[in-house]
């Protein structure tokens, strides 16, 4: 139990206390300078997130001058796989679930995707086979099973060409 002198009364009090058993007064063993070098650590603190957050050059970024026209990006798996996984895994999502015989969990994380991996289908058409191990299986007898899923997609066209699923991991 530390102690402190009181701001109004200057007795002897708790520096946790809320108020001063001698005179009430709150907080005594919080002086105004203290509060006041409180507050100017807490801007400086502010003034230093917000430097942090924004940006001083007024010109668009290279990453945005970067931008790739699809029929540029359709040649490169990276590129267009980076580019169409997303819409792709929302589109392949219940196809997959409509593979499991009695029930199914999925074991990704919230904002993670369900499908990890891509390589081509068909690189002149563009569409690609989407895959994933982020799903569990109920066999017969109750059992959940990790399994291996891919989807054969048609990113231009927006369709599902072919759902398969195996068990294991990737």
């Amino acid at each position: 139990m530390a102690l402190t002198s009181c701001k109004s009364c200057k007795q002897q009090v708790d520096t946790s206390a809320k108020t001063c058993p001698h005179c009430g007064i709150a907080n005594p063993g919080i002086t105004a300078k203290q509060q006041f070098m409180g507050l100017i650590i807490l801007a400086v603190i502010v003034v230093f997130a917000f430097s942090m957050c924004s940006s001083d050059s007024d010109e668009p970024s290279a990453q945005a001058e970067a931008k790739v026209d699809d029929a540029t990006c359709m040649k490169d798996l990276q590129c267009w796989g980076d580019r169409q996984s997303i819409a792709g895994g929302m589109r392949c999502k219940p196809f997959v679930e409509k593979l499991a015989k009695y029930s199914f969990k999925w074991t990704d994380g919230t904002f993670e995707t369900k499908f990890s991996h891509f390589r081509w289908l068909n690189q002149q058409q563009g569409t690609l086979t989407l895959i994933g191990d982020k799903i569990e299986l109920q066999n017969g007898f109750g059992a959940f099973q990790p399994h291996v899923y891919e989807c054969d997609y048609n990113p231009v066209t927006e369709q599902i060409l072919d759902v398969r699923a195996r068990p294991g991991r990737l």
